[in-house]
């Protein structure tokens, strides 16, 4: 007993020992690593400067850094060296993550199906890792806004002092945030705040810290005042902390359902291969759909269905998106003198309708010009129309290799021949394809005479069954050629592949309608912020509306252009642009207020304010469930061509199977 106990304490102190000497060499470490930081930091900064450098320098790798770059300038304002390293830090994973994926999917087997599932996973997760990176940091800004919101209306209530109230609140939030509390503070403080206020807001595109500025430039500039026994500074402070929830919100719920929707529209397109091979080894009958032109076809038309719903939902998830591409390529080809005139010439026919198409280029936020969505919708088409000649010569091609190359196992004579019998049928069946195929007038008898002469099969039943074979595999291969009617098949695909960028963009559009209730409730709240501020003019709105509208914004852009040579008229004009009702009440009661005072010309907000949060959140709520309820069928689609894959061609080989029997019972 003693023993044991003090083989017991040997090992407690052993254990503590080891602990101990763990401890002091990690702190140890730390002294270390506290000397070595700065060092460390600086050589990271230049392998992350050397490869960011060495990728820019790669022109079609520089407009996929800058898209990214954009993003993050939009969080991290003036850091460069910050931005710089988010930018790097989300290629590296994007890239590593896809790097695996298609290792993952290609080290089975390296064929037309793994490299084109690879293709597309590559793809949606190089756009789902990033867009999860920006969203999560973008929605965790969105939360520190709030929370410093929160803290600047009760550090307000304390000391009455703007500047006091934001630097009091940099405590307990993220570094994103701490960069733009910085910029905020330097603003409150500056003695130029007016063109201080305007270079911040060239630069940063966070509406609600736009909002939040104006609200504290105002008190800075006259003063706070009471309204309904509430300072009005605080009550805005709290109305701009839900409207930012409400927002947070929306995108936690939109991210949480369309993922799920985005694995069940692109995670069953990785098993198509695995089918096949499942197929072929469950019916051996099977690999001549799979191999064949109608598998080919109906895989490349089951990904690109694919590939097209998940550009669909992910419109549907990105309510907001702004497209900013620069189009460089375009630009380059539109000057090109031949293209000019083509252009010029097509703008001249079409004036009416190139107008239309610019003004909705310009409500869904794309940057591309009506004459460059022209020129990139022929490129397409051309480009579709050569790669879809390309593909059908493909097809041909791999069905004159199956038909020379491949022989199954003929059920007409599995009655009276054994499988090495069968064997040696299949290679004198390949052989004389192979002898005969390219020769003119082949008929079934010239073959079974030369079957007979060669002594190859003795049994006249199983020469004749050789014969015909052969003679139909000929016939096969000689008719693998390019017809008419698949160049109208291509030239039809080329039209359609013509038509789907302007379809994207009326999907686009109407995707954007779906937030139009939304909106509206959206400008009301922010004028009952702004309304009860005496030195507020319908200019000041027009521009604050601006900042957060999505529909409109193009609109209001135009009225606010407008806005000098006439207000009404400007108004007016603005009216008679838009047809939704609810928008055309918010105009008349700007319009209004030429002859009242603004709040008095918006009391029916005044009187309902407490409503138009729930009614906010209730609009988002049927918003999102629209778009689950067009995104849900669309998702499944993929999953039922897929099982497809599996259950046709078993139906089609069972088929052919009870046909040879038939043919076999009648011999």
């Amino acid at each position: 007993m003693d023993w044991q106990l003090v083989k017991a304490m040997a090992v407690v102190a052993f254990v503590v020992f080891a602990i101990t000497l763990y401890i002091v060499n990690n702190i140890d470490k730390k002294d270390k690593s506290k000397i070595n930081t700065r060092f460390r930091k600086q050589k990271n900064n230049k392998v992350l400067d050397f490869v960011y450098l060495f990728l820019n320098s790669i022109p079609p790798v520089r407009g996929y850094i800058a898209k990214i770059r954009r993003r993050y300038e939009i969080l991290y304002p003036g850091k460069q060296k910050e931005i710089l390293k988010r930018t790097m830090q989300t290629i590296c994973l994007s890239w590593g993550l896809c790097a695996f994926a298609i290792w993952f999917i290609l080290r089975t087997s390296l064929n037309l199906n793994n490299s084109l599932v690879a293709i597309i996973c590559a793809l949606v997760i190089n756009t789902e890792v990033i867009g999860f990176l920006l969203a999560f940091t973008e929605i965790k800004l969105l939360e520190d806004i709030m929370l410093f919101v929160s803290n600047v209306r009760h550090n307000y209530y304390i000391n009455r002092m703007v500047d006091d109230a934001i630097l009091l609140s940099m405590e307990g939030v993220s570094y994103e945030m701490k960069v733009h509390i910085n910029k905020l503070y330097d603003i409150a403080m500056s003695t130029n705040l007016k063109e201080d206020v305007a270079n911040y807001n060239a630069t940063v595109n966070n509406k609600y810290l736009k909002m939040f500025l104006s609200l504290c430039t105002s008190v800075i500039e006259y003063g706070d005042k009471k309204v309904n026994g509430q300072l009005l500074f605080a009550a805005n402070l709290e109305n701009l902390k839900k409207e930012i929830d409400i927002e947070v919100l929306k995108q936690k719920k939109l991210r949480f359902l369309f993922s799920g929707l985005t694995f069940a529209t692109v995670g069953v397109i990785l098993p198509i291969d695995a089918i096949k091979n499942y197929g072929v080894s469950m019916m051996a009958q099977m690999d001549s759909f799979y191999s064949g032109g109608m598998g080919i076809v109906y895989v490349i038309t089951t990904l690109l269905i694919t590939v097209f719903i998940y550009l669909l939902n992910n419109r549907l998830k990105e309510s907001r998106c702004i497209n900013l591409n620069n189009y460089g390529y375009l630009k380059r080809i539109e000057n090109i003198r031949i293209v000019k005139r083509a252009l010029d010439n097509y703008v001249e026919k079409h004036y009416g309708k190139m107008q239309v198409l610019k003004e909705t280029l310009k409500r869904i936020g794309d940057n591309i010009s009506p004459r460059q969505l022209l020129l990139q919708r022929i490129l397409l088409s051309v480009g579709v129309f050569f790669l879809s000649v390309g593909f059908v010569f493909y097809i041909h091609e791999n069905n004159k290799i199956n038909i020379t190359t491949k022989a199954e196992s003929m059920p007409a004579l599995a009655a009276v021949v054994n499988s090495s019998q069968q064997k040696t049928i299949n290679e004198a069946i390949l052989q004389y394809v192979n002898i005969y195929k390219e020769e003119e007038g082949v008929t079934e008898a010239g073959i079974f005479n030369k079957v007979n002469e060669e002594g190859i099969i003795y049994n006249s039943k199983v020469g004749e069954t050789i014969a015909k074979e052969v003679a139909s595999r000929i016939f096969l291969y000689q008719k693998e050629f390019f017809k008419w009617y698949e160049l109208i098949i291509c030239f039809g695909i080329a039209v359609v592949a013509f038509q789907m960028p302007y379809w994207m963009i009326l999907y686009r559009k109407r995707v954007l309608q779906m937030n139009m209730e939304d909106e509206v409730t959206q400008f009301n709240s922010i004028i009952y912020m702004m309304m009860f501020n005496s030195h507020i003019t319908v200019k000041d709105l027009l521009e604050e509306l601006e900042l957060f509208a999505v529909v409109f914004k193009r609109t209001l852009q135009e009225c606010i252009n407008d806005y000098s040579g006439g207000d009404i008229e400007a108004l007016e004009r603005m009216k008679e642009r838009e047809g939704f009702l609810p928008f055309k009440r918010l105009v008349d009661n700007l319009i209004r207020c030429d002859s009242i005072s603004i709040d008095k010309a918006f009391d029916e907000i005044s009187s309902d304010r407490e409503n138009y949060h729930a009614k906010r959140k209730q609009e988002n709520e049927i918003s999102i469930q629209r778009r689950i309820d067009i995104a849900k069928p669309l998702s499944f689609i993929p999953t039922i061509l897929v099982l497809a894959y599996l259950v046709l061609p078993l139906i089609i080989a069972s088929m052919n199977e009870l046909k040879s029997f038939s043919d076999m019972m009648n011999m």
